[in-house]
């Protein structure tokens, strides 16, 4: 069936005088045989929809509430809920939408604000229900549809009444929009309940299109290429975030075929970013439209973007695109003036195809609608925005997010999109938090999953390139996942709340008060991009790594001439602390006193057996760091690096050599067991050879739990069936420093290098990759004995190798606990904490 059949021209904005069920009507008397929507869990058509929709109408018809009452319809991802929408809109009641996912509190808010009845009670006292003659309605196309709620982000869920006709046009819009042809398979990737998603939902039927519905908090994002693939998806419709997903998901399986059907992919809800839709198109995706949606539930679609496959996209954040016909923007300021292009304030909407208020709540309606006559409306959006200078609006946020940060007016829009357009950043919320009373903003970061994950330092240094010091935010919160409630949106409520830091960053002067700590202050700031600090903050909790560490490290000696070693500065990480450390060293003459340990308290206090963590290859003690701070703290942690990689030292060329050291070091602090020891990676192997000496020597060793270790392919044990064991990885160890490495340095520099290190010292980047490659060496003709204690074996996502590959090398006990992050990134933020948990339960 072609579209135009219905007898509707498909411009991009026209006045409806039509209700949805005369549409209807029009639809399935020439689409009567054609499939009407799928999904995962079933399938219907148009005929068997109208007939199931009808019956299940006059059941509203003789049992319902009198009137129009709003009848309440729970929308689980089926076509039978499909079912529900469809009667009650042809019954003429407004439909209220339910989210199967939304909190109790919310659900009970919306059923007593709309005074709702749900169509599962009807239909459950149906039999003890008297007829009701009389009691079938007829619709106008300005009678009310749905009350559809809002997501409450900006306060309690509003429930904004639409009429007939203005579901109809926002329906009608959007195939406009995207083209719609009859052939078309519609891909609506948003939860039914969204306004987006129902919006989709009503442009297909009323159209006689085929809509494939995907519940993405349902389907997830895992099997959708292959569904999309297997339905042939011509049109796709998701929320920025889940764009983002599907593309990761795509980058995950390099090998599956792009979902060559596609032809446009439109985005709804939230700021969608130019890299989104290029890292999409990046995954075969190149002959895709992509729309960038900008609507209200109040006023409709306000403005679109219309990217083709041969337009470049922006940078930052995409602007909404121009106002569409029929719809007038106007940027005004507080007093309601209008503004010239350029200038932010907020923004008003102007149509005759507006809501017709919130329900229930004339003085909110008074407050945001004003008529104008002739059926014109005006709408305050209570979001800021400006006209740019190619006539195209820019959303700059809620009116109430810009903030003050030390005198200066900050949009935290505009630290946004500095934050995603850091390199391995793939997600981001910025916010603004509130620090012993004054506002501080806080970035929370997603990584991205497919590179090594990024700290907190190195994403406030690249941002510190494009923003002024007070814009870059003083808190960054590495998280797996930016939280979203049931309709998509940035639930703020569930964002971490950052760990408190020193109060002087919100005045004009920091509290430093020795000349050592002005001169310490000066060395953090510019390895970790926060220009203002103070006395009392921690290093780590700014969010640090390991690498920082050792580089502020280095720079300290050079701007002081005082060698503090890493055990030192894990007992001194604020600027007090270390800046005291300095001036004791200073005064006793002890320049050099710092000179690096191979063993590195990192907890000292708590009565359980003290914890022995073995470090990978080239990585420093400070790198457990985080993994511990994440535990209980009722045990000392003490963790082991390499000799010669943090002061100059002879290192031990095999793993026999590096046990030995370890042992003598460990009884250094318990001269004998029980003793609980761990290994990350090349450390593994070293930490069951310890523990084979220990158990030769008598002694008892509680615990051996080894972190994410790679077993070489001569050490995987063979297997009871033909399947073949997984690949163990190239270099028989996976690359542990890679942000280290440099690739400016010749291949015969770094073999010198090679050859003296450790006797000489270099750069923190340079040491760890040159050790990187002796731990690798040390393993080439390595041959561990079987360990016959228990073992357990915390996995990171990508590490399949199961007890069978383990059975040559532990004959004992062996468990796993899988955590989620690559081998590198387990030992780092946000990962770093599910590790410390793991490792805290492996050694309950």
């Amino acid at each position: 069936m072609n579209v135009v059949d219905l007898g509707l021209e498909r411009t991009r904005y026209a006045v409806i005088d039509e209700t949805i069920e005369s549409r209807w009507r029009r639809v399935t008397s020439m689409q009567h045989d054609t499939v009407a929507v799928v999904t995962p869990r079933d399938q219907i058509t148009f005929a068997d929809l109208e007939v199931r929709a009808d019956a299940l109408a006059r059941e509203l018809d003789i049992r319902g509430p009198h009137g129009r009452c709003p009848v309440a319809v729970e929308l689980d991802p089926t076509a039978e809920a499909v079912v529900r929408i469809l009667a009650t809109l042809i019954s003429g009641r407004p439909l209220v939408m339910i989210d199967p996912q939304l909190p109790p509190a919310r659900r009970e808010h919306i059923l007593s604000t709309s005074g709702a009845v749900s169509i599962a009670t009807i239909l459950e006292h149906a039999a003890a229900t008297p007829f009701r003659f009389g009691n079938a309605l007829e619709s106008l196309s300005s009678d009310p549809a749905m009350i559809a709620f809002t997501s409450g982000t900006s306060g309690a869920p509003k429930g904004v009444v639409l009429s007939h006709s203005m579901c109809l046009n926002k329906a009608d819009e959007l195939a406009a929009a995207i083209d719609l042809r009859p052939d078309d398979h519609i891909g609506n990737l948003l939860p039914v309940s969204f306004g987006a998603g129902i919006t989709a939902l009503i442009m297909g039927l009323m159209s006689g299109v085929t809509v494939y519905c995907w519940d993405p908090r349902v389907d997830g994002s895992s099997t959708l290429g292959s569904w999309l693939r297997r339905n042939s998806i011509t049109t796709a419709h998701c929320a920025p975030s889940f764009l983002r997903a599907w593309t990761q998901q795509n980058a995950a399986e390099p090998g599956a075929d792009p979902q060559s059907s596609l032809r446009v992919v439109v985005t709804y809800g939230e700021a969608v970013h130019g890299d989104d839709y290029q890292r999409h198109r990046d995954r075969g995706f190149a002959d895709v439209t992509y729309v960038n949606w900008m609507a209200t539930t109040e006023t409709g679609v306000v403005a679109y973007n219309v990217f083709p496959p041969a337009a470049t996209f922006p940078a930052g954040i995409v602007p909404a695109g121009r106002a569409r016909d029929g719809k007038e923007v106007r940027i005004v300021d507080s007093e309601g003036n209008q503004l010239p292009d350029g200038e932010i304030g907020e923004i008003h909407v102007i149509s005759s195809d507006l809501a017709d208020g919130y329900h229930g709540d004339p003085e909110r309606t008074a407050q945001r609608f004003t008529p104008l006559g002739d059926g014109i409306s005006l709408y305050r959006t209570g979001d800021r925005g400006c006209i740019d200078r190619d006539g195209e609006l820019q959303l700059k946020g809620r009116l109430d997010d810009a903030v003050k940060i030390r005198g200066y007016l900050v949009e935290p829009t505009e630290v946004d999109v500095a934050v995603r357009a850091v390199a391995g950043v793939v997600d981001a919320a910025v916010i603004v938090r509130t620090e012993n009373d004054h506002p501080e903003l806080c970035a929370y970061v997603v990584s991205d999953s497919q590179r090594i994950a990024l700290s907190p330092a190195e994403i406030r240094r690249a941002v510190s390139l494009s923003l002024p010091g007070w814009m870059v935010p003083r808190h960054i919160v590495m998280l797996a996942s930016i939280p979203r409630n049931e309709r998509g949106k940035i639930d703020r409520n569930a964002l971490p709340t950052p760990a408190p830091v020193a109060t002087s960053t919100s005045t004009a002067t920091p509290t430093l008060e020795t000349i050592t700590e002005f001169r310490v202050a000066i060395v953090w700031s510019k390895i970790i991009g926060i220009e203002s600090l103070d006395r009392d903050d921690d290093f780590f909790a700014l969010g640090a790594d390991s690498l920082a560490a050792a580089e502020m490290l280095a720079a300290l000696r050079a701007a002081v001439l005082v060698t503090v070693s890493a055990a030192q500065f894990a007992g001194a990480t604020t600027i007090r602390e270390l800046a005291a450390l300095v001036d004791a060293m200073l005064r006793n003459k002890k320049r050099d006193e710092g000179r690096a340990s191979v063993l590195v308290p990192l907890a000292t206090s708590g009565s359980r057996t003290p914890l022995f963590l073995i470090t990978g290859a080239g990585a420093p003690a400070l790198s457990f760091l985080a993994t511990v701070q994440a535990m209980s703290g009722d045990r000392p942690v003490y963790a082991l690096q390499a000799h010669g990689m943090e002061s100059r030292g002879l290192p031990d060329r095999t793993v026999a050599k590096m046990a030995d050291r370890y042992i003598r070091e460990i009884r250094k602090v318990r001269p004998h067991g029980p003793y609980v020891l761990g290994g990350y990676s090349h450390g593994g192997f070293v930490t069951l050879e310890i523990a084979n000496r220990l158990h030769a020597e008598g002694e008892i060793v509680e615990h051996v739990v080894i972190l994410d270790t790679r077993l070489r392919e001569n050490m995987i044990g063979p297997r009871p069936d033909t399947t073949e064991p997984p690949a163990p990885s190239e270099s028989g160890e996976p690359v542990l420093n890679a942000r280290a490495r440099t690739s400016k340095t010749s291949v015969l520099g770094i073999w010198l290098r090679y050859q003296v290190a450790g006797i000489m010292q270099f750069d923190p980047s340079m040491q760890w990759y040159l050790f990187y490659h002796r731990g690798l060496a040390s393993l080439r003709k390595y041959a561990p004995s079987p360990y016959r204690g228990s073992v357990v074996v915390i996995r990171g996502d990508d590490n399949r190798q199961d007890a069978h590959d383990w059975s040559a090398i532990a004959t004992g006990q062996i468990t796993f606990e899988d955590v989620a992050g690559s081998h590198e990134d387990i030992l780092r933020a946000p990962y770093a904490v599910a590790t410390g948990e793991a490792l805290e339960r492996a050694l309950s």
